[in-house]
């Protein structure tokens, strides 16, 4: 099936690995560069309160077993995990290809049953020990239809559920493999290139295409469930959210590249309600991008996304209805723990906001070590909340710790390397991956 044209907007594609520093080392902070401080620009984002005025109380850090799926869980609710707050490199392995010319690494590591698995930009997909680095198997997945090896972008995504490995790819094609040897158990086609990595629970698979096609399959046999599909942006961001899903209500949140953020009733594809992350505000060429790349987050009966052209919105989950919305926009998800939200802007706002009115407790502009006029090219990944540490990655070399509770950069290492995507975290071990697909294990 010839397949339509799609601009994909690539935002600073390039990333950055790290050297083999113990991570977080008490460093004074001297980055080169003028520190741009975004607040100066949009006195919107400036604290509601005074300094102090909020004492922060998080839950207790956790020790997860399991980061299945993009995001972390079905819900992309990790909550407040457990990682030493001095890491030291474990090991570090090359997972395949990486970004290059034509590809561009997207999609991030899972971790289960103490393995993480990956997959490359050619959609070859491995397995590793997560206490040593071992490779203990790959395999690589090919194209239902041979006319599209020549793809770029091939591989999407994985998730893992019920012992199985579940890869979606840029040929369209979605895979689910024995966890244990990679072995192919069955493939369905969408027909369609997929840049999303898939949500799998409840015994569905959830794989959103190009084309803003939402397609639900039978986690055990490939058949599709249902299809839903809105409009479709021709002008997109590489990537995309992977969609959330309540097993409990049996509601699915999808964010799609038009802006538009939908619920679905899981069981039978019904839709629920729809709502859009776009603003009205237009400030230049990139506020024209209506996509959603940062996953939505469904805690409770709220659901909370950002949108990449500045709104971030608490939304009622039964109903639709906003709660609250916010000027700002990010590619990363939010991280909810508690009562609390934390956001990393596209302009390098890292923000902590109260997530029942979404008031801003505190507001730290992360140095990117650029002039205004270049800064246009780093971007930034995370925040992920780990030990009482906001873990955040820039693309131009830096991986800092700040702390939730008032903001303050704690720390930081300087990377060597592309960072690609934020760290994943599970057993106490946090994994790094660079743009050139190797992975660095920290505990």
């Amino acid at each position: 099936m010839p397949y339509k044209f799609y601009k994909l907007v690539i935002l600073g594609a390039a990333l950055l690995g790290m050297s083999g520093c113990g991570l977080f080392g008490k460093e004074p902070l001297n980055i080169d560069g003028e520190r741009i401080n975004v607040i100066r620009e949009d006195t919107s984002l400036a604290p509601d309160y005074a300094p102090g005025e909020i004492k922060l109380r998080l839950p207790r850090p956790y020790s997860n077993a399991r980061w299945s799926q993009n995001g972390g869980n079905a819900q992309h609710l990790m909550g407040h995990l457990e990682a030493d707050a001095k890491l030291k490199e474990l090991w570090d392995s090359s997972f395949g290809s990486g970004t290059s010319k034509r590809d561009i690494l997207i999609a991030s590591p899972v971790i289960s049953n103490q393995v993480v698995f990956t997959i490359d930009a050619e959609a070859v997909v491995s397995a590793f020990r997560l206490d040593n680095g071992k490779r203990i198997w790959k395999k690589r997945l090919k194209p239902t239809n041979k006319e599209e090896k020549s793809s770029s972008l091939k591989g999407a995504g994985i998730a893992v559920y019920n012992q199985k490995v579940y890869a979606t790819t840029g040929f369209g094609d979605v895979f689910c493999l024995n966890m244990f040897d990679g072995k192919k158990l069955w493939k369905t086609s969408l027909e369609m290139p997929i840049r999303i990595a898939p949500t799998v629970a409840a015994n569905r698979v959830i794989v959103q295409a190009l084309d803003n096609t939402l397609a639900v399959l039978d986690a055990q046999d490939g058949k599709t469930l249902w299809k839903g599909q809105t409009d479709y942006e021709a002008t997109t961001i590489v990537g995309g959210a992977s969609p959330a899903y309540n097993t409990d209500m049996d509601v699915i949140i999808a964010a799609f590249s038009n802006g538009e953020l939908r619920a679905f009733k899981a069981s039978t594809g019904t839709p629920l309600w729809t709502d859009l992350l776009v603003s009205k505000k237009r400030t230049n060429s990139l506020a024209e991008i209506t996509a959603i790349k940062a996953n939505p987050v469904i805690d409770g009966d709220k659901v909370f996304a950002v949108g990449y052209n500045s709104v971030l919105a608490a939304i009622d989950l039964r109903t639709g209805s906003r709660i609250w919305e916010r000027e700002m926009g990010s590619t990363s998800q939010p991280w909810v723990a508690g009562e609390y939200i934390f956001v990393l802007t596209n302009d390098f706002n890292l923000l902590a906001l109260n997530k029942n009115n979404g008031k801003i407790i505190w507001n730290t502009a992360i140095p990117t070590g650029e002039d205004l006029n270049e800064k246009s090219g780093v971007f930034g990944n995370g925040p992920v909340l780990a030990s009482n540490r906001l873990i955040v990655a820039t693309s131009n070399g830096y991986i800092f710790a700040v702390s939730p509770y008032n903001g303050e950069i704690i720390s930081y290492i300087s990377a060597s390397d592309d960072i690609a995507l934020s760290p994943v975290v599970a057993d106490g071990v946090a994994v790094f991956t660079t743009s050139d697909a190797d992975i660095t294990a920290y505990k």
